[in-house]
């Protein structure tokens, strides 16, 4: 009977840190998945987890004050571990929305079921092609190997405080998403506004042309034109960036780990 509790305690602990780190991570977080289904991964992942890092588990806490130290702090190694990936993606997010606008779809927006808010359908677009792109190179399996390798790099347990040379590395991560929205959609962007500078110049010269009828239909046809551009040559560049999580994200956890 004792070995059962140990086991069980065990196993509550693995829980708390698989729940806290596919919370902030992509796909797991997405509310296109069925909270059944996030709810039978976590614990799946948890008891094959659980034989092989029992021996790194502390005591289980004997107190409420020590189990909410440690859920806060699992809470914060998983918010480390989420920002390197999610850097990623909101860049690629951000490149749809930049393109959709450009592009005249900024006034036709829908319901996000992932984010709950408008977004730009060029947006979503580019965001579920990532997603598949991420799946076919084994993202997600990177990301269980990361999972199954904190327990030996952070074991669980220990003060509630991220550490300072954590936030020193995280921050300047910031610029990658903004590099990247940047790089995907430039030549889209560079295209749509020469697009408007010649429909100036038209409007100018010939006044009898309705160009702001004629405007729309073709940005609208040039950007769906090199968005497919995009689309045919996106999958090494997006590899290459989904290739490049595994390096920061022990990075992260040598920095948890002291």
């Amino acid at each position: 009977m004792p070995g059962l509790i140990l086991q069980m305690e065990q196993f509550f602990m693995v829980v708390i840190r698989v729940g806290c780190i596919l919370f902030f991570l992509p796909i797991w977080d997405s509310r296109l998945v069925p909270a059944q289904i996030k709810v039978y991964s976590i614990l799946v992942i948890s008891l094959a987890l659980t034989p092989v890092v029992a021996g790194t588990l502390p005591p289980f806490p004997q107190n409420w004050l020590a189990a909410v130290s440690l859920v806060i702090r699992e809470l914060l190694l998983a918010l480390s571990l989420g920002l390197v990936v999610r850097f990623v993606f909101s860049g690629i997010q951000m490149a749809g929305e930049f393109a959709g606008i450009q592009m005249g779809f900024g006034m036709v927006t829908l319901m996000d079921p992932q984010s709950g808010i408008p977004t730009v359908l060029i947006a979503d677009l580019l965001m579920l092609t990532a997603t598949v792109l991420f799946l076919a190179v084994d993202g997600h399996h990177l990301l269980l190997y990361v999972l199954a390798q904190s327990f030996g790099e952070v074991p669980v347990g220990g003060p509630p405080l991220m550490p300072g040379s954590l936030l020193s590395f995280i921050v300047p991560l910031g610029s990658l998403m903004f590099q990247l929205a940047v790089k995907l959609v430039a030549p889209i962007i560079l295209v749509l506004f020469l697009t408007q500078i010649a429909m100036g110049l038209v409007a100018r010269t010939v006044p009898q042309v309705q160009v702001m009828i004629l405007a729309f239909p073709v940005t609208i046809l040039l950007g769906l034109f090199f968005l497919s551009l995009t689309l045919m040559i996106i999958g090494p560049f997006l590899a290459d960036k989904f290739a490049w999580f595994k390096g920061p994200l022990f990075q992260v956890l040598k920095a948890w780990h002291g």
